[in-house]
């Protein structure tokens, strides 16, 4: 008996390993690209799943990753096979991006690693290169690998709630926000940058949370090596959450005043190379801001670069607000309104075409989530020390919104660090939801997961 059982479980276990090898070639056959970029997304996601289960909370953080992914996926399929584009009309980065990469791969297939004649600000068409050389080279293969990346970063979310003090059905339930916040969604479904920005601002903040409530070397070490790679992808968000930190660390670190104080010099000391080895743009990025943070540059930004033309943007609708420099009082009012856009905009008179109902969906549902965010605040208010680098950085990043930028296109873009770090605040304020319904919610969720 026992020797039929073990032959009838090797007999399923083999027409599972031959279906599953049948279904791959058909896949290949008909549709090559999603038939590579599919095992690449099952190899990276086999690899996700051997490093949570040495977690604490590994069956939720399981389950929240392979809904993520599910979702973001989808995203990406729909995207691709459907040609959803509906405000860049096919044009934008990922173009560009695209091309680049290509001629990476090109150069690696013959045997040239040299960057040479390439017209690049930052390594991710390099990367991405390297991705079509090892698999294909296709847009399709990037915008894949991105939909795992941002699975990654709504464990993040999932994370930090927990080192609030949060329960882990309150860091299902960012995670879950996070899952469908549009923007997010949509711009990691294409080959960007942003997933990473995105990421890596997580990883950033969760471990600057760690080392304000339990400093050591090891968590500087690692808060060191991913903000270094924030500043390289895009380096005002690496600045904020550098001065974030810096700020938050000398304010509220658990270590004694003089402790503090030694160990924050030589962290101020260590930050300030960061903009130096990632971005070439001088100690603590001088360079950088010469360059920008002058009168000149920021009327530049706000009135002549980020303005579309108003026949033909194919870019969600822009309020311009003039800087304002010929007068201080004029000047702090049009920052505060700008900065009124990057917060709560695009507000629904702003938007002028069918497709700006995209964006509008999501800035309703942001003033719901803000809301509780605003009430998750109340209740930690006895755990400023931990909740105040999300607030800080996340207002810091709008306030550069507020400075340089009118298009609510490019804003909606850059403000994601932002809007996701806030997220994390949200379960903090619903007191409505029981355990048992968000666990309940999660189980549906992932079940129908594996059954797709």
């Amino acid at each position: 008996m026992i020797e039929n059982k073990n032959y009838m479980d090797m007999a399923k276990s083999n027409l599972k390993a031959g279906f599953l090898i049948f279904l791959f070639l058909l896949v290949f056959f008909l549709d090559r690209n999603l038939a590579i970029g599919g095992l690449m997304v099952i190899l990276l996601s086999i690899i996700t799943l051997h490093f949570i289960k040495k977690k604490e909370d590994a069956n939720a953080l399981k389950k929240l990753f392979l809904i993520g992914l599910a979702i973001h996926l989808a995203a990406v399929l729909f995207m691709h096979y459907a040609g959803f584009q509906p405000f860049s009309g096919g044009r934008g980065d990922y173009t560009t991006y695209n091309a680049v990469a290509l001629e990476v791969s090109n150069r690696l297939h013959s045997g040239n690693l040299s960057l040479e004649g390439l017209s690049f600000s930052h390594y991710f068409p390099i990367f991405a290169g390297y991705l079509y050389f090892f698999t294909l080279p296709s847009m399709f293969i990037g915008q894949m690998f991105n939909a795992w990346a941002a699975s990654i970063a709504i464990l993040f979310v999932f994370l930090i709630v927990r080192k609030l003090g949060g329960s882990q059905k309150q860091g299902l339930l960012a995670g879950l926000i996070a899952c469908f916040y549009p923007s997010f969604l949509f711009y990691s479904s294409m080959l960007l940058k942003d997933t990473w920005v995105a990421l890596l601002s997580l990883i950033s903040l969760y471990y600057a949370i760690e080392i304000i409530k339990a400093f050591s070397w090891k968590k500087f070490l690692i808060f060191y090596v991913f903000l270094g790679l924030l500043m390289h992808f895009r380096i005002y968000i690496g600045f904020a959450l550098a001065l974030t930190f810096i700020f938050c660390w000398l304010a509220f670190s658990n270590l004694q005043l003089k402790r503090r104080f030694g160990c924050g010099a030589a962290v101020i000391l260590l930050l300030g190379l960061l903009p130096l080895f990632t971005t070439e743009q001088g100690y603590f990025g001088m360079s950088f801001l010469k360059q920008y943070l002058n009168v000149g540059q920021i009327t530049y930004y706000r009135e002549v670069v980020y303005v579309p033309e108003p026949s033909s943007s194919g870019q969600q609708s822009t309020a311009t607000v003039e800087a304002g420099f010929d007068s201080p009082i004029k000047f702090t009012m049009n920052t505060l309104i700008s900065f009124s856009y990057s917060f709560l905009g695009p507000f629904p008179w702003q938007m002028k075409h069918l497709r700006h109902l995209f964006a509008l969906a999501e800035t309703l549902a942001w003033y719901i989530l803000l809301f509780f965010a605003f009430k998750g605040v109340i209740r930690l208010k006895k755990d400023y020390k931990i909740i105040s680098p999300l607030i800080i950085f996340s207002l810091a990043i709008l306030g550069v919104l507020a400075l340089f930028i009118n298009n609510f296109g490019i804003i909606t873009r850059i403000r994601i660090p932002a809007f996701v770090s806030l997220i994390c605040l949200v379960p903090f304020g619903i007191n409505w939801i029981s355990e048992n319904k968000i666990i309940k919610g999660i189980n549906r969720s992932f079940d129908f997961v594996l059954s797709a």
